[in-house]
């Protein structure tokens, strides 16, 4: 959907408004070495079938049988498919989020089960036992020293490969349900929460923005920083935002928008924003 804007039918608030509260982190955030932890779990794709590994769940446990990934021939002209689960050693079968690192390596986020990553040949788990703050993942980002995030139900954890620090409300995040993470152009981390707002992280304390502060609502299902270093939310009802330094700019379906509920974001070569919404997906071209 092409959607055309009038200036004057779409509304601006200045965050100027309302002050905005920063909390320094004064409780030091947990660290958990992995070296410390049980070895996370690996387990090699297999070629053939054989073999088993048990997967532990609430005090119960599943015993999980091996074999080769599936590969689905499709009669359609395109390309055939290979699934993976946990008999190829995925953590779990539930996935809800997923992000490609620096090197290559596929990271999912699993909904339960802690998050894997793959090399290509194998995946490779962590869960609580290893410092991940929850072993539901709801969302990934790497920042430009290589450290990945992962949002969780329960915080923000920090992997550097070698440990795990964890973040919550009680070092300044809005709230602990962390539904999206993405790091802007000036290496600030932009957290989306579940009913918080947005928190941004400078390395040394929380910013919290919410509704008070021009955001349509404090659910944020994505966010994404376009070409010209704009900060865009997708919210649960309040339509899409963006946010230019000074304030939030809010489009809504009485602008054109499909739905105002906008899961996720995305800018294409082109510099036009995509939006997914929970009816259909809606084109932004600001030229128009």
């Amino acid at each position: 959907f092409l959607f055309s804007f009038f200036i004057l039918s779409f509304y601006t608030i200045a965050v100027a408004q309302t002050r905005i509260s920063s909390k320094k982190i004064t409780h030091p955030p947990k660290v958990v070495f992995t070296d410390t932890c049980p070895k996370p779990k690996t387990i090699a794709v297999p070629k053939t079938t054989g073999g088993s590994y048990t997967i532990r769940r609430a005090n119960r446990e599943r015993k999980i049988k091996l074999k080769p990934p599936s590969t689905i021939v499709s009669s359609l002209p395109i390309s055939n498919f290979t699934n993976f689960d946990t008999e190829q050693g995925l953590a779990l079968s539930a996935i809800s989020c997923s992000f490609m690192d620096k090197n290559g390596n596929l990271w999912f986020g699993t909904n339960g089960g802690g998050v894997s990553y793959y090399d290509g040949k194998s995946f490779t788990t962590f869960t609580t036992k290893h410092g991940l703050a929850n072993n539901i993942v709801l969302s990934i980002t790497e920042d430009k020293k290589g450290n990945l995030w992962f949002g969780t139900n329960e915080g923000i954890s920090r992997y550097d490969s070698k440990s795990f620090t964890i973040f919550t409300t009680q070092h300044g995040l809005a709230y602990n349900i962390v539904r999206s993470i993405t790091e802007d152009k000036n290496g600030n981390l932009w957290v989306g929460t579940n009913g918080g707002g947005i928190s941004r992280y400078n390395g040394k304390s929380f910013t919290t923005f919410t509704t008070k502060h021009g955001l349509p609502h404090n659910m944020i299902w994505g966010i994404t920083e376009d070409k010209n270093g704009n900060l865009w939310f997708g919210t649960n009802g309040g339509g899409v935002s963006y946010y230019d330094g000074k304030s939030f700019t809010t489009f809504s379906t009485e602008h054109g928008l499909a739905h105002n509920i906008v899961w996720n974001i995305t800018e294409d070569k082109s510099g036009n924003l995509w939006f997914g919404t929970n009816e259909g997906i809606s084109r932004y071209d600001s030229k128009s």
